[in-house]
Order: C-alpha cells, then structure tokens, then sequence
C-alpha cells in the first residue's frame, strides 16, 4: 500500500492506494483542493514529495 498524508484546513490528510499511480492522482488532486506538504510513502518507505510536475 502507499500511504498520501498532508495537510488541509482540518488538518491531517491520510489516506492509502494500492498503486503508486493511483497514490500519484489521489496527491495531485489533494494538492490541487488547496492541501499543503503532500507525500507519498511506498511500501519500502521511501517517501515522495516532488510528484507535482511528474507525468501520470
């Protein structure tokens, strides 16, 4: 599973995908809503946080 936290006026977004392209469109659609400091964390824990230009 890939994990997307950030952060939106609430406060703390997280969510889970089973895909990193899937985990890729929940970020930039988060981001999009106005949501800051998106990552994504994969299975092996490497967390991504420059997504936001990347093609799907």
């Amino acid at each position: 599973m890939f994990e997307i936290t950030g952060f939106d006026t609430a406060g703390v977004v997280n969510l889970k995908r089973e895909s990193l392209a899937a985990a890729l469109k929940k970020a930039r659609e988060l981001i999009a809503d106005g949501c800051r400091d998106v990552q994504i964390v994969d299975p092996q824990g490497r967390i991504y946080t420059s997504f936001e230009q990347q093609a799907a």
